[in-house]
């Protein structure tokens, strides 16, 4: 079966999202993203409910983010990344639209919105055993969220052209703990049927939600035709859990687009990738810093993989020890690209610039780019 590579990528002010790779990309870059806290601070943008249901209000704070970011960072090739199709193309976005809450708020939860943060799901709410038992297939397209959704696409179509971003549709695991709560891990133990048909319900939504949506967008000329598997709560589970339970439905998943991905998030990769890479189509991994990382690069020999740095070492070690961590990165697993995500207040630009010129600096040496 065919194996097309994607790449990941943060928007302005959005979770990661991905994109096909393109034959004249690096075979290393450096991703970098803020927090929301971070823009809201030094740009004053509100990530209130309007900001997730006005594309032109969306549209002029994601232009503001975008200049501040580039007046910063000038000579960081990665803001440049999407300036192709004009500079403000990646603007007229549905990257943000309501963070990671999407998905859940088809199965009647309510997102609570905040000025410098996503919006998120109160943990007290989620579907009890009854209402999970009793749940009917969703009629995706005729939902009042996504006519919402919809109507704001038609918008941006009307005035920029096409519909550019993705919308983080997130994983089986992870929109199934939102709408279950921490009650589907107890469910694999206690009712495992339940777990199954909640996991089966879930995957069959994200399925329809992800062609209505991606074909919306490549109606109007913007390319969206993958899937990704975020996984950020799967280090919860043992990896036989996880084969029994998730991968079933990973597999399915798979199955649906063009390319496919593993969202594994800041975290240790090690007791799930070789579950992992048998999976049939896997085109991009992401793992922790604190990952194996030889192991990782052996695992999925042929796949973009991305590694995680986490800020507080740029923070906290001293520039040794950063140069010394992006060695072993490109060492043990390059070429891959690593991405520096959720930066907070309290670094410096300084840093960031200089650590984005180690990475390229360090590659080029090594021959990886």
């Amino acid at each position: 079966m065919e194996k097309k590579m994607l790449k990941g990528y943060i928007p302005f002010s959005a979770p990661l999202n991905w994109e096909h790779v393109q034959p004249d990309d690096p075979a290393v870059r450096c991703v970098i993203g803020f927090t929301t806290n971070w823009y809201h601070e030094r740009v004053g943008v509100d990530f209130s409910e309007r900001y997730h249901l006005d594309p032109e209000y969306r549209f002029e704070n994601v232009a503001k983010m975008k200049e501040h970011v580039l007046k910063c960072f000038p000579n960081v090739p990665y803001f440049h990344e999407h300036d192709q199709d004009g500079f403000f193309q990646e603007c007229a976005t549905v990257s943000n639209v309501y963070g990671v809450c999407l998905f859940s708020m088809l199965y009647g939860l309510k997102p609570v919105y905040y000025p410098h943060i996503w919006p998120a799901m109160r943990p007290q709410d989620h579907l009890s055993e009854e209402e999970i038992a009793a749940l009917k297939p969703i009629d995706v397209e005729n939902h009042p969220v996504i006519q919402q959704l919809l109507q704001q696409m038609d918008y941006i179509e009307k005035k920029w052209g096409k519909i550019d971003g993705c919308v983080n549709f997130q994983g089986v695991l992870n929109n199934a703990f939102k709408i279950r709560g921490a009650d589907v891990f107890v469910d694999m133990i206690m009712d495992p049927d339940l777990c199954h048909h909640l996991l089966d319900h879930v995957t069959t939504t994200m399925i329809d939600l992800i062609h209505l949506i991606q074909k919306r967008q490549r109606d109007s000329g913007y390319n969206a035709d993958f899937t990704v598997a975020s996984s950020c709560v799967v280090n919860m589970i043992s990896p036989e859990n996880y084969e029994e339970f998730v991968m079933p439905y990973d597999r399915r998943l798979e199955k649906e687009g063009a390319a496919f991905g593993i969202h594994s998030c800041n975290w240790r990769l090690d007791p799930y990738a070789k579950a992992f890479s048998t999976l049939d189509r896997v085109g991009y991994v992401d793992f922790g810093f604190d990952s194996n990382l030889t192991h990782v690069r052996e695992c999925f020999p042929e796949t973009r993989r991305m590694v995680f740095y986490h800020p507080h070492f740029l923070k906290e070690k001293d520039w040794a020890g950063v140069e010394a961590d992006v060695k072993r990165m490109l060492t043990e697993t390059g070429p891959c690209d690593i991405c520096l995500a959720d930066i907070e207040l309290g670094i410096e630009d300084e840093k960031i610039i200089r650590f984005d010129e180690t990475v390229r600096n360090m590659a080029a040496k090594m021959n990886l780019i």
